[in-house]
């Protein structure tokens, strides 16, 4: 390894000469005056960083330009990474907006069904799905047998599938799927 005698006086002499041109070169990659700034500032910080391994025979303006060229480089795919990732979260977004919309308007057609149901298919219907309670709990609730339960569940829900089609299944799935009612 070759001994530098790169000292602070040489770093600024470097920084006055070339810092202009560095700045308009990087800027003819990146378009932007304060990113092309900061770049140079960054290959500045380098140079001064890795001073004792660098070899004073190699140009120091080619080092300077070939980092500075690199680092812009490095920040436009950075860019492009950046504008991929905005792009996937947007649809990701959108995709889900519309599952909740669609979500919703389930949820109120299902709404309007069961408000259609007879006032002993609704209470029934919303013990043993939406409360989680068992077919005997809610008989001995409302001091009917098991059999009027299974009844009042029986044509509840085939209204709601000749209404709803398979809809109002898989609403109930799902609800029971997170614990929400049970079958």
């Amino acid at each position: 390894m070759v001994k530098s005698v790169f000292d602070s006086k040489m770093f600024e002499k470097l920084f006055h000469l070339h810092f202009v041109d560095l700045m308009g070169f990087v800027n003819s990659y990146v378009k932007d005056e304060e990113v092309a700034k900061d770049i140079v500032h960054d290959v500045f910080l380098v140079l001064w960083n890795n001073r004792k391994r660098l070899d004073p025979s190699y140009s120091m303006k080619s080092y300077l330009f070939t980092l500075s060229r690199n680092y812009a480089l490095n920040y436009l795919k950075h860019l492009r990474v950046v504008a991929s990732n905005e792009r996937e979260v947007t649809a990701l977004i959108e995709n889900a907006n519309d599952e909740l919309e669609q979500h919703e308007k389930r949820l109120f057609r299902l709404h309007e069904k069961l408000l259609q149901l007879p006032q002993k298919q609704q209470e029934v219907l919303k013990k043993c799905f939406i409360e989680g309670m068992g077919y005997k709990d809610v008989a001995e609730e409302f001091g009917i047998s098991l059999n009027t339960v299974k009844t009042h569940l029986s044509r509840a829900l085939k209204f709601l599938r000749e209404e709803m089609h398979d809809e109002v299944i898989l609403f109930f799935c799902m609800h029971k799927r997170i614990g929400i009612g049970r079958f």
